[in-house]
């Protein structure tokens, strides 16, 4: 009996877990606010923002975004580059720190802190960005960081830094 009440715990477990896998996997995916810092609009006529860390990174490096995922998926870089996500497909693409959905791999990152103060200091573009637009985030802490697509958390990536 006592294995049964085990067996009925963890499978409420897993569907916890699940169900909040997709209660959070889904948040805020529809926002079309073009506010969060780091983000580059797609025309004129959107009004731009602050990329993150302006002007202080040592060296660009883009990562382009389609249907495919992720390109290049890993990227080697020095500390205090800056990386550019662009998305050049035609669904929109949330890329943020691992692990989803809470986005809080990458040292002082999490979800959490998108729409607040700290949103220009996080690894998370913190909404979808659409065809064209693109999010700039500056690595000033060594080692390797995966991220992924929030809106599609299958695609992913490394940033390796050193």
């Amino acid at each position: 009996m006592k294995s049964g009440v085990l067996i009925i715990i963890v499978v409420l477990a897993i569907i916890l877990f699940v169900g909040g896998f997709v209660l959070f996997g889904s948040f805020n995916s529809n926002s079309g606010s073009s506010s969060s810092s780091g983000i580059t609009p797609n025309s004129e006529n959107s009004e731009p923002s602050q990329p993150v860390n302006p002007d202080n990174s040592k060296e660009s490096n883009t990562i382009t975004i389609t249907s495919s995922g992720f390109s290049p998926s890993t990227l080697n870089v020095n500390i205090g580059d800056r990386v550019t996500f662009t998305n050049l497909g035609s669904s929109q693409s949330w890329p943020a720190s691992n692990i989803h959905p809470t986005h809080t791999v990458y040292p002082g990152s999490g979800i959490s802190k998108c729409g607040g103060a700290e949103e220009s200091n996080i690894f998370d573009a913190c909404r979808g960005l659409r065809q064209g637009e693109s999010y700039s985030f500056t690595f000033n802490e060594a080692g390797s960081w995966k991220y992924h697509d929030h809106l599609n958390p299958g695609s992913g990536g490394t940033i390796i830094v050193g």
